[in-house]
């Protein structure tokens, strides 16, 4: 199972910069960003790239709204050229409260328009002219003017529910799992893989990765209160709600939603999710802690790729960073 970090702090590029020549030195496949309203996500992973060797970079995930498929290809064949293949592409639907009054952007059949992108990505990166005219994305008539053409990049696509993560199966390089234990891993993987087979592909060769969150501290209260608070935060979110339900999560929620009411601060949260829900959602350890037990749970649910998403806990998102990096170091050689 390889190892990657993902980090989601709007720091200045020179510190996301030291931060990808650390994780590299320790060892860590890859590591990710996602993309909100902060730095751009492409132009870090494109910093990120410069300040190292072999470290994979990716975004996990990048809105399909927001930017052309043209677009998109233009920009993913450039960071491969530049990182020498190193880019690893996150495609996702996100959600219409962000991308319709902060885009402009109109959510239309996200299962339909997430198969559309990825099929122009593909014809375009295999040096073609791209030609779907789709219900929700559509790109004709474009080839991409990039001589010569870098290798194809690894797309990789946000998944829950099961139709979207059988087309991540038939249709990209990897599914991207989110707020995942290991038994919904199972579960997934089972889904993508079937996908694949179904599309006549290898199954071997779709990639199951996952976020999941780790928050190290000394204080390890402090981290099982941010831990919580990131849980709460999610799950107040309709379809995190409605994933973390699906797993046997509802009445950990109702808890915690009854906790918020009530004015708990992250303590109290953990408090109303319990110890069962935090250590099957994430990891809230001292830098003592062994991690092991964690990683083990997930190989052995048949995971490809466990990302260590950083809860930051307290005001010092570059200490937490480091926290994790090194709770994991031991890990990653």
């Amino acid at each position: 199972m390889q190892l990657g970090v993902g980090v989601s702090e709007d720091l200045p590029l020179v510190v996301q910069q030291r931060i990808a020549a650390h994780v590299e030195g320790a060892g860590f496949t890859s590591l990710w960003t996602n993309e909100a309203s902060g730095r751009d996500a492409l132009l870090l992973c494109q910093a990120w790239a410069a300040a190292t060797t072999d470290l994979r970079v990716g975004v996990g995930v990048a809105p399909i709204w927001t930017r052309s498929p043209a677009q998109l290809a233009m920009a993913s064949a450039t960071l491969q050229e530049a990182s020498g293949g190193r880019f690893l592409l996150g495609l996702g639907v996100s959600h219409g409260a962000t991308m319709g009054p902060w885009h402009g952007a109109e959510v239309v059949k996200p299962l339909t328009a997430s198969r559309e992108l990825l099929t122009i990505l593909a014809q375009l990166e295999a040096g073609e002219q791209s030609e779907v005219a789709g219900e929700g994305l559509s790109s004709r008539r474009f080839r991409l003017a990039v001589s010569p053409l870098p290798p194809p990049t690894p797309r990789y696509l946000a998944a829950m529910g099961p139709r979207m993560l059988a087309l991540a199966g038939s249709h990209a390089d990897g599914a991207l799992l989110n707020w995942a234990g290991p038994e919904e891993v199972a579960r997934a993987g089972t889904l993508v893989r079937d996908g694949a087979r179904d599309a006549g592909r290898d199954p071997s060769q779709v990639e199951v990765a996952t976020y999941v969150r780790l928050a190290v501290a000394e204080d390890r209260d402090a981290a099982r209160a941010a831990l919580a608070t990131q849980i709460g935060r999610y799950g107040a979110l309709p379809a995190y709600a409605a994933h973390l339900e699906r797993q046997g999560f509802g009445p950990a929620l109702d808890r915690a939603r009854d906790a918020h009411r009530s004015g708990a601060d992250g303590i109290g949260l953990a408090e109303a999710l319990g110890e069962e829900t935090l250590d099957a959602l994430g990891w809230a350890a001292t830098p003592g802690d062994d991690a092991t037990p964690l990683l083990r749970r997930y190989a052995e649910a048949g995971l490809d790729h466990l990302i260590a998403r950083v809860v930051v806990v307290g005001d010092d998102p570059v200490a937490s960073i480091d926290a994790v990096v090194r709770a994991l170091d031991p890990h990653t050689g």
